[in-house]
This record gives C-alpha cells, structure tokens and sequence, in this order.
C-alpha cells in the first residue's frame, strides 16, 4: 500500500518531460532493480547529476518490498524480536498470581483447626462405669401381644338390622332432660333380702306401649312370663326396685366386691324385625327406648348382638344374635379400686346358656368415643334396675337371684 503512494506523489511532481520521467519511473520500480525507489530520486528532476549512476545506486539492504521478509531490517528484527524470558501467559507476574500462598489452605487455618480439635483427655465413654452405648430396642422383634386385652371395638353410627328413627331419640333425650335421674335409696334390711333372693317385680310398659303385649305374669317368686305381638313397639320392661343399691352395695361403703345377675330364656323370636335386649338402667327411663341408648343405662341387643353403654347411635360389635331356646345372662361386679384415690371398678359379664367366656365382658370406663355420653351413673354411684328391652313378637322367661347363672 506504501508503494503505489509513492508513485502518485511523484506523478504529481512538475517537470520539463512528464512522459518521459513517467517512463523511468515505471522503469525504475518494474524493470530495474538496481535503481532507487520512486520515494528516494531527487525531486529536482531539471538538472542533471554529476554522476546518473549514482542515482540509481541501490541503498544497502534488502528494498522496502522486501522488509519483514527473509532478512529483516535491524529496526523490524529489534521490532519483531521476542522479549527474553517466558511469554507473557508465563510470565513472573503470571506466576506470581497463581503462586499458592505459604502455609496451610485456608479451610485448614489455625482458627479452623482450632474448631474442631478434639477436648483434651479421654472420650467421654472411656474410664467411666458406663462404658458401653446403651442397648437399643430391636424394632424387628414384634411383643407378643396374646396376653394383652383386646382393643375396644370401634363405635358404629347404625345398626345393620334394626334401628330407631331420629324423632323417637330426640324425643327421649328431651325426656330425660325434663326427668333427672334419682339419688341413690337406703333399702332397709328385709328389702335387700328380698332382691338377694330374687323376690323381684317386673313392670310393664306403660300406657300405649302395653296394648301389644300379650303375656305379662309372674310364673314363680323369681320367674315372670312375658310375650309381645308382631306390631309391639320399641318399649322397656323394668324391675320395680333395684338390684344394686349405691348406698348399701357399694364397695366403698361395704368393704367388699358386689355382683348382680339375672338372666332370660329365649322361647321364640318371630323374624328379622322382632328382637330382646336385656341390661342395666337407672330410672326414671324413657318407656319407649332400648336399655343402653340413655344416660345411666347399658344393655346387650339380641337382634344386632352389639353391647351399648349410654349410646344412642350404632353401639359397638360384640357377640352372636340371640336365638330362640337360648339362655341369655348378664351381670355386673363392683369392685373398690386404689387409684387416685379410692373409687368403684365396674365390669359387664354375659352368659350363654350358662357359659361364660372372657371375651363375653368389657369394663365400663374403657376408652370411649367422644360423641359418646360418658359412663355417668354405671361406675357404682347410683341405684341400677333390670332393664329388658322388647320390639316385635317374642317369648321368654325372666330368672331373678343369686343362684342362676
């Protein structure tokens, strides 16, 4: 790019014969090596040299064409020559920056080593008398939970063969609320005789309730007969005194256990829709409900075979429907009890055919459903009556005394 500046400068430059100095100039820079470079001639091209060879006497060293390659000019070679020492990306300084810095790194300085040394001395497990971790539960082993209770069965909200409707519950609730149950009584000596040796009374619905019962007799001073039709509603059949008096059974008050007992036999039960419940309830009741469905009352429903302790829903699974020609029982123990403080421990048992079994049995205060209407007036407080529930057509017998089971 140099070079054809060169040459239009000069093309520029006046003079006495233009063509011709444009021919040795195109001479100078194509034909003759020997020559000087169009921007070293003299640009007074009027006179003449004294010696014309002088002119085109070439400089010594290579041609400006010829700069950069083969031999190059000592100022390019100055130029062009490397720096002694490594390239710049080895350089000291580069070194130097990438140089480690004496010591330790910096996640393992003093401060950090420091951190994290061990306390002097021994572990804490050496030398001590509890040398060994503590023993750890084996979660693979499962107890063996055979001699272990049964949990509770759950709640029901119905029940799979026959139930009230909601009007008839409501009903009684409001019932009860109006009628509260009654304080305990004082027997005298001659009555608690009386109930020990099974001289009990039955009474009969009252009212409308009784129109569909057939048969309501004594049969014997411990045995009554009784029978319903098929359009018998739900009604109740209670003793007219008590079986077990707070105030004179008591444990806390006698020193000692307290069982009552009685039991029905099945003659018949009609179909599906006819059933017996037998239990326990304190009194005033609700004369058209079910033993166990109200506060202060438990009962074991022959339709379902579910137990039902102061439920108004589905009551709980328990055992086989009855059948007919089958002898049903149910008793209560009271019992004192030393826990946080001195109190009554009550226990349901039910017999069949004069069979008793374990698994026939529950605690009154074992755990309960919080819809549920507590145990209030069952834990031995309070006056409790034979309570026999009725619905459809059925027969049976009623034993009362210490010498059934």
């Amino acid at each position: 790019m140099g070079l054809f500046k060169s040459l239009r400068g000069k093309i520029e430059v006046g003079t006495d014969n233009q063509g011709q100095g444009q021919e040795r100039e195109e001479y100078s820079v194509y034909s003759s090596p020997s020559g000087p470079p169009p921007s070293h001639r003299n640009r007074n091209r009027g006179a003449e040299n004294k010696d014309r060879d002088d002119d085109f006497t070439p400089p010594t060293g290579p041609p400006p064409s010829y700069r950069g390659q083969g031999q190059v000019h000592n100022n390019d070679a100055e130029e062009y020559v490397p720096p002694t020492g490594p390239p710049p990306s080895h350089s000291r300084r580069a070194e130097d920056q990438f140089v480690p810095p004496s010591g330790p790194p910096p996640s393992h300085n003093r401060r950090t080593d420091d951190d994290f040394l061990p306390p002097p001395g021994p572990p804490p497990a050496s030398g001590s008398s509890n040398a060994n971790p503590p023993p750890y539960h084996d979660w693979t082993v499962i107890p063996d939970t055979a001699l272990l209770p049964p949990p509770p069965p759950l709640p029901q909200d119905y029940s799979p063969t026959n139930n009230a409707t909601y009007d008839s519950a409501a009903r009684a609730h409001e019932w009860c609320a109006r009628n509260p149950v009654y304080t305990p009584s004082n027997p005298s000596h001659e009555l608690q005789v009386l109930v020990n040796a099974g001289h009990i009374t039955l009474e009969a619905p009252p009212g409308p309730l009784k129109r569909h019962v057939s048969t309501f007799r004594r049969t014997s001073p411990t045995t009554w007969r009784v029978g319903t039709q098929k359009n018998q509603q739900d009604a109740i059949i209670l003793s007219s005194v008590p079986l077990y008096f707070a105030c004179a059974d008591s444990p806390l008050v006698t020193g000692r256990s307290k069982t009552t007992y009685f039991q029905i036999h099945i003659h018949r039960i009609q179909n599906a829709n006819s059933g017996i419940a037998i239990g326990y309830a304190a009194r005033p009741y609700p004369p058209w409900r079910l033993p166990g469905w109200h506060r202060a009352s438990l009962g074991v429903h022959g339709d379902d075979g579910r137990r039902f302790v102061n439920d108004p829903w589905g009551g709980r699974d328990f055992v086989a429907a009855f059948r007919g020609n089958e002898t049903i029982g149910i008793g209560m123990e009271f019992k004192a009890q030393e826990v946080a403080g001195r109190r009554v421990k009550t226990r349901v048992f039910v017999t069949r055919d004069g069979r008793a079994d374990d698994r026939w049995g529950w605690e009154i205060d074992e755990e309960r459903d919080e819809r549920d209407e507590g145990v209030d007036g069952l834990m031995g407080e309070g006056d409790l009556y034979a309570a026999i529930g009725v619905f459809g057509e059925v027969e049976f017998e009623v034993t009362f005394g210490d010498s059934v089971r």
